[in-house]
């Protein structure tokens, strides 16, 4: 799962440094990238993922101010995981992300919500990933990790 942040996280980074007032506001990107390979740690058991792939929708904007913000969501399609036996499971759920961007104060605040669930052929979820961790702009910032996946 932190791949799938770390690649979304990245392309926000590309399409905020891209901003500009002629640019803003724009229609929502939307990319997939297969994940065929990655790996999901929980507690004893690896996940390693034999199909599917990840659709992320990207939007940015500005007001006139200058300030912006971004926000992305990150769903699985069809992503099929195995365990160390040989198990199948599907993964459901979703992560979204987003921030803000002060002009004039440098300030700034950032979420991401992380939601998902390993379920097994027989529709019994068997782990998960929820987390939510939140900076805000004095600088302070929280994580919130129920989940069996870390």
């Amino acid at each position: 799962m932190k791949r799938f942040l770390l690649v979304a996280a990245a392309m926000a980074s590309v399409l905020l440094l891209g901003v500009s007032s002629a640019g803003a506001n724009q229609p929502a990107e939307h990319f997939t990238q297969d994940v065929t390979g990655d790996t999901l740690q929980c507690g004893d058991t690896t996940y390693t993922i034999v199909s599917g792939e990840i659709a992320i929708v990207m939007h940015e904007g500005q007001s006139a101010s200058g300030n912006t913000n971004f926000t992305g969501t990150i769903t699985p399609r069809n992503v099929v995981l195995q365990d160390q036996a040989g198990n199948l499971y599907s993964l459901a759920g979703a992560i979204w992300f987003g921030a803000t961007f002060n002009a004039n104060t440098g300030g700034f605040q950032a979420t991401s919500t992380d939601k998902f669930q390993i379920v097994s052929q027989g529709g019994g979820t068997v782990d998960s990933v929820n987390a939510v961790e939140h900076v805000s702009p004095n600088g302070k910032e929280f994580l919130f990790d129920f989940g069996t996946c870390g």
